[in-house]
């Protein structure tokens, strides 16, 4: 509910006059709810600015009330709309100034087009009693500013760099969002950390994504955004730089395999992000059906984490080839980019390139750049690594080694979809290998995973790879007389792909109900 006061006529024609309107509102309890606010812009207003307040209210100091923020334009608010779509700042700001050559971080400059516009906002009320809010818009009358200082959108730059593996954090804020760096700023903590590439994330916009050609400094950007809904987030990796995802929806409104394919049709890849995040908001509710890709390892390591490691595997174990990737979700310096990060394996050096590899599990995590790992598999004379697939005739023996370096006082473990088969310990030099060998009908597939040393039950991860796949000759689809190395393209083709929005089951649990209990690794 919204009362409009209006403290001067949106009809007076001053061309240099500053017209005022004032919102005021009430919310009631919840936290998936959404208030849109309308409001007419008059012809030659040159400038937007809004400003917001809302009641407080905490509980025990640790969740509190929000008033998300954003505005949409006259081509209309209405869910997917990315034309009507002007900017998202969410609980990160209380206001927003907009134009068409500048623009608050988390909106988008552009024309002030005459008509109805809309403040969309997010109340998050804890208090059972509701939470009143007050929201202040101003239109600024005048002479539009000249046209050629409106801002282009920044295309991503690829790189002549070729086959290779690549550093990349899928998952970083900056001011564009509730992130405290700037963007050079962020550039310059990614470069010390030895990344070759950053994924931008800002919540629920793409505002940082037309700005980042200009102070990149040889670190690639790739564009992205963490789609930030009430019912989980998730990562839209790849999208051109002018992309923008919704997040106005949940699971029983059927639109998350909408996003799905938009997303994929740009050459992107779909993450569900810290899925196990035990908050309202953030713990994943949407099933991994749909998803490419699973943060399972966000910033340090902990139990929610743990909690995404097991949910993974447990997919694995069911056939399930899904990636796994790690990142920093960094919103500043008490949370270092890099740490952890994602190790991709691409043809090229390029956004398409690595998303293919990352689609694919071509990578493994590591909790910073000084580690490296390696896993491989060899039967029959040939050689699979991560997100590869070795066809293995009847009865063959399959030996998998993993090698480890820069990863003093760990241990190294293979584990397979029997669980863990082997284990060694690597010494103060940081360097060493774990091996193991069965048949074809021994194992599905093996990962490796590198944990510190710790009197704790749970030990933190140092590293972890994705899977490399093994498949028996009697089964597998499609076989010739060529060497199995020569079709090994092709079965990453063939298992990598998703099933189309058509059969996305938004309401499929997280793990088959049949699933075993998961394993107890690296105890």
């Amino acid at each position: 509910m919204a009362t409009l006061i209006a403290t001067q006529d949106p009809t007076r024609t001053d061309p240099d006059s500053t017209i005022t309107l004032v919102f005021e509102g009430r919310s009631a309890f919840g936290i998936d709810q959404w208030a849109y606010v309308p409001f007419d812009v008059p012809p030659g207003v040159h400038r937007i600015d809004v400003r917001t307040s809302h009641d407080r209210f905490s509980v025990l100091g640790v969740a509190r009330n929000v008033l998300d923020l954003g505005v949409f334009g006259p081509a209309g608010h209405d869910v997917g709309n990315a034309a009507g779509f002007r900017g998202w700042s969410g609980g990160a700001r209380a206001g927003f100034s907009l134009s068409s050559v500048d623009a608050t971080p988390g909106y988008l400059a552009g024309p002030i087009d005459p008509g109805r516009w809309t403040l969309a906002l997010g109340p998050v009320v804890l208090n059972p009693l509701g939470m009143g809010w007050h929201a202040e818009v101003k239109l600024h009358r005048g002479p539009p500013p000249p046209s050629d200082r409106i801002r282009k959108c920044a295309p991503d730059t690829a790189t002549t760099r070729g086959s290779g593996w690549y550093r990349g954090d899928l998952h970083v804020h900056t001011v564009h969002s509730d992130g405290s760096c700037e963007l050079d700023e962020t550039v310059a903590r990614a470069s010390a950390a030895g990344l070759d590439f950053i994924v931008s994330t800002e919540h629920n916009t793409s505002s940082a994504n037309r700005e980042w050609a200009g102070v990149a400094d040889g670190l690639l950007v790739v564009s992205g955004e963490e789609v930030t809904t009430r019912h989980g987030h998730w990562l839209a990796v790849g999208l051109p730089p002018d992309g923008w995802v919704d997040w106005r929806y949940g699971p029983r409104d059927g639109v998350f395999a909408r996003y799905v394919c938009q997303v994929r049709s740009d050459g992107g890849l779909v993450v569900a992000a810290h899925p196990s995040v035990p908050l309202p908001g953030s713990l994943w509710e949407f099933g991994f059906c749909g998803v490419d890709a699973m943060e399972v390892w966000n910033g340090r390591w902990n139990v929610d984490d743990e909690m995404s490691l097991r949910t993974w595997l447990r997919l694995l174990r069911n056939g399930r080839r899904i990636t796994a990737v790690g990142s920093s979700d960094s919103h500043g310096h008490h949370q270092p980019v890099g740490r952890p990060h994602t190790v991709v394996h691409a043809e090229q050096f390029a956004p398409g390139a690595l998303v293919d590899a990352l689609r694919f599990g071509r990578c493994y995590l590591a909790e910073s750049c000084a580690v490296t790992v390696s896993l491989t598999a060899v039967a029959d004379d040939e050689t699979a690594g991560p997100g590869e697939t070795l066809v293995l005739s009847d009865g063959a023996e399959v030996t998998i080694t993993g090698a480890v370096r820069a990863a003093p006082h760990t241990t190294a473990a293979i584990i397979t979809d029997t669980g863990c088969v082997a284990r060694a310990t690597i010494d103060g030099s940081g360097v060493g290998v774990v091996e193991w060998t069965g048949t074809a009908a021994d194992v599905r597939f093996a990962l490796i995973e590198v944990r510190h040393a710790s009197r704790m039950r749970m030990r933190p991860m140092l590293a972890l790879t994705n899977p490399v796949w093994m498949e028996r000759a009697s089964n597998a689809d499609q076989l010739d007389s060529q060497p199995k190395a020569d079709n090994r393209h092709h079965e990453r083709q063939r298992h990598g792909a998703q099933p189309d929005a058509g059969e996305l089951d938004e309401t499929r649990p997280h793990v088959p109900a049949n699933d075993s209990a998961p394993q107890q690794i690296g105890e």
